[in-house]
């Protein structure tokens, strides 16, 4: 037990020692009475070493101590920051934190900020000239905990699935059981906390049929959506999706074999947080009255779900354009727009974006169904903010050299990439030759043959490749000077916007809202996507002001002629009031018709009372061109 030696030194001139109090639970299966006996017990001993006058705070929560990033340590550490604290104190230093690189860091920057550390039952303090060893030992003494639980939880799970227990979410077609309705043995064997839904079974068939039949997996959640098939109380959406089929058909579980370890989690000691990777030997249990579906049923519908599979497969030696590229990165205007009626992100589909909530088979759908061109908005955003840039003194210098920095960095890295096919393409090459020697010897010419065939394969895939760079390189006969660049700046940003993810996430940073709302004419169903956009400068230059914002409303479409020609025609007709149509269409180089369109818009827009030709709809319009439900087919 702490006993206190050195005596409590408030820095403030009032005479109050400020003092922080941590306490922790890490489960939801442990009581929050105990943080507040924790906080007791710290509190009396406080009581017992220091009668002074004292100002407490106590900061408690339940969550891991293996975790880096929590509510209660983020306080602390802004309150010690602050200089404003005397001392940290705590039961002992796994209420702080459990993993030892952590504790440390904890312990030495308190020390650093002229904080106080002191743990109760580890005996340390560091206003102790040893404390650096205690520190040690009471790390050494909680970090060996943490083998030991991991191995008896481990120890413990197995035991209880190959008993009947283990079962942490039922599918759809199952449920669990109380461990009165298991050791009946009325459901299945004794001990089963699983038991089939029978009346599931011809909804499940259904679906396998389905998949043979060739409807595809997202026809099928919308089938049983519109069915009012509940997808079963573990899923999230609490509808199905194409995911929820495609997981549910996959299980094993269906004819019978329950699996544990399939997925495990391993620790990331840096933040806390578990990776999750495959299992490489997970437990199996067969249990026959847990199966819907006959082995051969269920291997009859995995190879048509492998079939369907396939056709997305690349060829073998070719590359997936997203190779190596992580989920966090897109190149813009990806992950970066905001539905303006639900909020929900923009989803890339290819050519355009649309709102993740249109989609089919989603929980809470969205009415906005505007599909907003991915070209067109780079073009309108370039222009846009290359002209804002133009009107602040430094913040186009600031583009120019992210540009320029950015065809650097992609020019090194092609001839980086060539030279990584010139040395991949030999190895096969030589492969290729040992295996055609090995073919004129008489060896199994079958296998041979066909391995021979697969390499040469992959040779093609890698020439066409290498020879991508060399048309690339070829397209840059000289080496391009900033002043060039900024000559032709629109047209090297745009595009970068294309083909470079490092940009891309620059652009997302500065772009602090994109958000698209739809509009609709005045005489016509069709809409069309709007934008709203704020950028702010400061993150694109460090020249300009702190906070300062550009703002624009762009439309995402090419509007017709006659809305084009609106401003025109109108201004021309208050000019020459007598002027015919076919004069004013001479003037502008325009038909006719286009001018009588104009004109005849305007007066609609007068009559309207409006100044903008389009108006923004806030709830779903009566009619909307091309928005009728989607109708799949098969």
């Amino acid at each position: 037990m702490y006993q206190q030696s050195v005596p409590f030194l408030p820095k403030h001139p009032d005479g109050k020692l400020r003092a922080i109090v941590i306490g922790r639970i890490s489960t939801e299966h442990q009581k929050e009475e105990s943080i507040d006996a924790s906080f007791r017990y710290v509190r009396e001993h406080l009581a017992r070493i220091y009668d002074g006058p004292a100002e407490i705070e106590y900061l408690g929560e339940r969550a891991s101590g293996m975790l880096a990033d929590r509510a209660t340590i983020r306080q602390a550490e802004e309150l010690i920051s602050s200089r404003r604290i005397d001392l940290v104190i705590a039961e002992d230093l796994s209420r702080i934190y459990r993993n030892p690189r952590l504790q440390y860091d904890f312990v030495q920057n308190a020390v650093d900020h002229g904080c106080r550390v002191i743990c109760i039952a580890d005996n340390l303090d560091t206003a102790t000239d040893h404390w650096e060893v205690m520190l040690g030992a009471a790390a050494f003494r909680h970090g060996t905990y943490l083998p030991d639980v991991r191995r008896r939880v481990r120890r413990t799970a197995t035991h209880a699935f190959h008993n009947g227990g283990m079962v942490l979410r039922c599918r759809f077609g199952y449920r669990r059981l109380s461990k009165e309705e298991a050791a009946s043995g009325h459901f299945g064997p004794k001990g089963l906390r699983i038991a089939k839904v029978q009346e599931c079974t011809e909804t499940i068939r259904q679906m396998c049929g389905w998949v043979h039949n060739g409807i595809s997996y997202v026809r099928i959640a919308e089938r049983m959506n519109e069915a009012e098939i509940p997808p079963g109380p573990y899923c999230k959406q609490h509808r199905w999706t194409s995911a929820a089929v495609v997981n549910l058909l996959r299980d094993p579980i269906l004819s019978g074999t329950r699996r544990f370890r399939v997925v495990v989690h391993e620790p990331i000691f840096a933040t806390g947080k578990h990776r999750r990777r495959k299992g490489e030997q997970p437990e199996i249990e067969l249990y026959p009255e847990l199966a819907h579906l006959t082995v051969a049923e269920q291997l009859a519908t995995w190879g048509a779900m492998d079939q369907r599979a396939e056709v997305w497969r690349l060829p073998e030696g070719s590359t997936a354009k997203r190779s190596r590229v992580p989920r966090t990165k897109a190149l813009w205007p990806g992950q970066s727009a905001t539905c303006a009626i639900c909020g929900g992100r923009m989803y890339d589909l290819g050519t355009f974006l649309k709102c993740q909530n249109a989609l089919p088979g989603v929980a809470k759908p969205c009415w906005n169904h505007v599909q907003v061109p991915i070209d067109l908005t780079r073009q309108k955003l370039v222009r846009w903010m290359t002209a804002e840039a133009d009107k602040i003194s430094g913040v186009r210098e600031t583009l120019v050299s992210l540009v320029w920095n950015e065809i650097e960095r992609s020019h090194r890295g092609s001839h980086s990439e060539s030279r990584r096919l010139d040395h991949r393409i030999a190895e096969l090459k030589s492969g290729a030759s040992t295996l055609a020697k090995a073919i004129a010897k008489g060896g199994e010419l079958d296998a041979l043959v066909q391995e021979l065939k697969a390499i040469e394969t992959q040779i093609a895939a890698m020439e066409v490749r290498k020879g991508e760079f060399a048309d690339e390189e070829t397209k840059v006969e000289s080496r391009l000077t900033r002043e060039q660049v900024n000559s032709q700046l629109n047209d090297h940003l745009l595009a970068l916007l294309g083909t470079s993810y490092e940009l891309g996430e620059v652009i997302r940073r500065a772009i602090t809202e994109f958000a698209v709302f739809p509009v609709q004419a005045l005489d016509t169903p069709a809409v069309r996507p709007r934008a709203r956009f704020a950028l702010d400068l400061e993150r694109l230059s460090k020249t300009v002001s702190r906070g300062e914002q550009a703002a624009a409303v762009l439309d995402l479409f090419e509007p017709p002629e006659h809305i084009r020609w609106l401003d025109a025609c109108v201004a021309l007709r208050e000019d020459g009031a007598t002027l015919s149509l076919k004069k004013m269409a001479a003037l502008l180089g325009i038909g006719h018709m286009t001018v009588k369109r104009a004109l005849d818009y305007a007066g609609l827009m007068k009559t309207m009372g409006v100044a903008d030709p389009y108006r923004e709809l806030q709830e779903r319009p009566a009619t909307a061109s091309r928005w009728h439900s989607r109708q799949s087919r098969g």
